[in-house]
């Protein structure tokens, strides 16, 4: 995937989070154009299609902390758990594991109404709000 950024001359930085074996990438970019987005959409989506962690933020917001849960035979499993800072205007994109939907989170004035929001979205796209 970097190559293809660097093809396409997406400026990014890459580094990895979580435990040593169970470690995973963490990519961010600056996106200047609508193309641009759709191009880096386009390669990295198939990771929320094979049940990865996978999120979009407007800013540069996200940490992870370790966290640990009961796992199968209730052993303990340590996993990363993403936390984002929402002080400022942020806006958090949160695809499904099945990549059917996605949940969005935002406290941006500009999405402070459903329709203000929809109005940005491809029309067709179902919006059920909880």
């Amino acid at each position: 995937m970097e190559h293809l950024f660097q093809e396409k001359d997406i400026s990014y930085s890459l580094r990895y989070e979580g435990l040593k074996k169970k470690s995973f990438p963490v990519f961010k970019m600056v996106i200047k154009d609508p193309p641009s987005l759709t191009f880096v959409l386009e390669e990295t989506f198939w990771m929320a299609a094979s049940n990865q962690f996978f999120a979009l933020s407007f800013s540069d917001n996200v940490t992870y902390q370790l966290a640990v849960r009961k796992g199968l035979f209730r052993n303990k499993k340590p996993y990363m758990l993403p936390s984002f800072q929402m002080r400022d205007a942020s806006t958090v994109i949160k695809i499904w594991h099945d990549e059917r939907g996605f949940n969005l989170y935002t406290n941006d004035r500009r999405y402070s109404i459903i329709k203000m929001l929809t109005n940005h979205l491809p029309k067709g796209t179902i919006v059920e709000n909880h």
